[in-house]
C-alpha cells in the first residue's frame, strides 16, 4: 500500500506486524528490515500478539466487530469468527495483525 502524502504535524497511526530482532533503549529492530527509533517509550503503543484468540474474544478488524467461536465435535475442533450480522468469517479471510482485542472473557 503506498504511503499517502504526509505533512509535518499530521497525526498518523502506523501498524507494523513483525518479529522482534532486537530491542534496546530508544531503538526497536523488527524483521523484516524495520527499524524504529524513539526518544521516549511514551511515544509508542506496542501490542504483543500472543498465540491464538480464545473462544468468546471480541475483536475489531477496523470495519466490523467479530466474536471468536469454537465448536468441539467428535470429528475435531472448528474455530471461526462470527460477525454481528450472523455471517461466518474464516481465519483466512482476516489479517491477524489487523485484529484488535476489544473484550476478553476470563
Amino acid at each position: 500500500m503506498p504511503i499517502p502524502r504526509l505533512s509535518p504535524g499530521d497525526r498518523v497511526r502506523v501498524t507494523v506486524s513483525a518479529t522482534v530482532e532486537r530491542s534496546g533503549p530508544g531503538c526497536l529492530e523488527l524483521s523484516p528490515r524495520t527499524y524504529i527509533e524513539f526518544e521516549s517509550e511514551d511515544d509508542l503503543d506496542v501490542e504483543i500478539i500472543v498465540g491464538l484468540f480464545r473462544c468468546g474474544d471480541v475483536v475489531t478488524d477496523g470495519s466490523r466487530t467479530l466474536m471468536r467461536t469454537v465448536i468441539v465435535r467428535d470429528s475435531g475442533t472448528e474455530a471461526y469468527w462470527a460477525a454481528a450480522d450472523g455471517s461466518i468469517v474464516r481465519d483466512d479471510e482476516v489479517r491477524p495483525e489487523a485484529l484488535r482485542l476489544l473484550l476478553r472473557v476470563a
